[in-house]
């Protein structure tokens, strides 16, 4: 770190508030949208809810917990950060704890608990990152000390993950550790060097799975798609196209009657969209629009590197994931099958997402 960091002033108290809004949001929508299929599965239609709201107790604990956190050992542990990451990737793939479900490893089972640890990678890789490139300083911008290594690490720990399969999640990570990247100051050609690798290997991952073609094929001819891979995202557009400006009630939208798929996870936007209305959703759009603004003014202002790339990291992923969701019900990108950020059902991303903006609370205070 090249400035010691020293606690100046008091935390940014809207950060909290927002989180709490936009979480407890969260709880009230999965209540809504996800009580049919609760009764279909598990006979409770508050199956769901009571899940997350025992996974939101954790995220509040979890908040607080990287709220008070010295930002030093961090700084110090980084190391330590990027090889838990490459563990729990691993450990993904080991049978006795990573199951296969609908095909797909992305989860570990302990038995009384099952976690993403992608989820979890997110956090730690943009710790490690953040005082990779702080120490690292100015050689970020030497193509053998700074941007071959940076790649190595996002390309490892990426492709692992992208052999779950999770691209979306993948996709977080890359957009946040390049916009990271960009801020440490890397060279430009470099970089521009990197983007277009990186488009090219995600349109030959686009094309090496059949149903990520098929969800690209969706989005550009949704007119003949309606009912193949076009069909969740018409259902999703139908859905918010029904809301209006002020929607048809909370609890009275018919989407979520086998209409529209996965209405209590990735899709919960179309379902407030369509309760809530045009004018209310616009607040839930805002309020993410509002994380973004606070991070930038906290990232501007920060009293050391190392702060400034963490914060940079942690408001670029709360937010390029929220960004990313809701433009895939607009039907303005294909969909990703990324979360909307505390309020989509999702235990891992919910109490990773809070511990996110505990620790970016904290690192408000670091400021000159």
């Amino acid at each position: 770190m090249n400035k010691k960091i020293k606690l100046r002033r008091p935390y940014d108290p809207t950060i909290p508030i927002v989180a709490l809004a936009l979480s407890v949001f969260g709880l009230v929508m999965i209540l809504s949208s996800s009580q049919i299929q609760a009764v279909q599965d598990y006979g409770n239609s508050y199956h769901f809810f009571i899940r997350q709201l025992l996974w939101w107790l954790g995220g509040v604990i979890a908040f607080f917990y990287f709220l008070k956190l010295p930002l030093e050992s961090l700084y110090e542990n980084r190391l330590n950060f990027l090889f838990a990451s490459l563990i729990l990737l691993v450990l993904v793939f080991v049978p006795i704890l990573g199951p296969e479900i609908a095909g797909v490893h992305r989860w570990i089972s302990l038995g009384f608990l099952q976690f993403q640890p992608a989820e979890i990678v997110k956090l730690l890789l943009i710790i490690y990152l953040a005082g990779w490139f702080a120490a690292k300083g100015e050689l970020i911008e030497h193509p053998v000390k700074g941007t071959l290594p940076f790649l190595a690490v996002l390309a490892l720990v990426t492709g692992l993950i992208v052999i779950e399969p999770d691209m979306g999640t993948a996709f977080v990570i890359i957009l946040s550790a390049m916009v990271m990247f960009f801020v440490a100051n890397a060279n430009i050609w470099q970089y521009a060097a990197l983007v277009v690798l990186g488009a090219i290997a995600v349109i030959l991952l686009i094309y090496a799975a059949p149903y990520r073609a098929a969800r690209l094929t969706g989005f550009l001819d949704r007119e003949n798609q309606q009912q193949e891979s076009g069909y969740h995202v018409n259902q999703a557009l139908i859905a918010i196209g029904s809301g209006g400006l002020w929607g048809v009630g909370f609890g009275q939208g018919t989407s979520k009657y086998a209409y529209l798929p996965e209405s209590h996870t990735d899709s919960i936007f179309a379902v407030i969209g369509e309760e809530l209305g045009f004018v209310r959703g616009s607040l839930v759009v805002l309020a993410y629009f509002y994380l973004l603004w606070r991070g930038f003014v906290i990232a501007r202002y920060s009293n050391s590197r190392f702060v400034q790339l963490l914060v940079v990291g942690l408001t670029t992923t709360i937010v390029s994931q929220a960004v990313i969701n809701i433009s895939g019900m607009l039907g303005l990108i294909p969909l990703t099958g990324v979360p909307l950020p505390l309020v989509s059902y999702g235990g891992s991303s919910l109490v990773v997402t809070m511990a996110m903006l505990g620790l970016l609370t904290n690192a408000s205070r670091e400021r000159s």
